[in-house]
């Protein structure tokens, strides 16, 4: 009974292996993925989106606002280095592909958002729209 709970816990574990081994692709995406990490803040008169976009220029991104939505997207194509052709790569880990955020921000000025980006840190400013008066309420005569 002990040997055949060890053997299935063993096949469980080799079954898993073997697919680690071949979803490259999948992992390879799941890693790019993480590139467009992203920190959020409000106070009274602005939002501030910081997002990390390492490796990217500003023509691989892309930003829009629309209908209080923000919406990062980007692309990064893979890295060659086929400088010296009698050596093999040993490991290669950065990957092409295309990525996107969005993230509901509402009662945004769309004239006044700003983008900046440093260091491999994309930083949108979005400053809040002066709220109408009444906007909700209906008075009745």
């Amino acid at each position: 009974m002990t040997n055949d709970l060890m053997n299935r816990y063993n096949d469980l574990f080799d079954q898993i292996g073997g697919w680690l081994d071949n979803s490259k692709d999948l992992l390879d995406s799941h890693a790019f993925r993480n590139i467009l990490q992203s920190d959020v803040a409000e106070d009274e008169h602005e939002y501030t989106v910081k997002i990390d976009v390492p490796g990217m220029s500003k023509d691989d991104i892309h930003l829009s606002y629309t209908d209080g939505i923000l919406t990062i997207s980007a692309h990064r194509s893979t890295f060659k280095d086929d400088s010296d052709k009698k050596k093999n790569i040993l490991r290669q880990e950065r990957s092409e592909g295309s990525v996107s955020r969005s993230f509901s921000l509402p009662n945004v000025d769309k004239k006044g958002i700003s983008a900046k980006l440093d260091g491999g840190v994309l930083t949108v400013t979005l400053p809040k729209a002066a709220p109408e008066e009444n906007e909700d309420t209906i008075t009745i005569e």
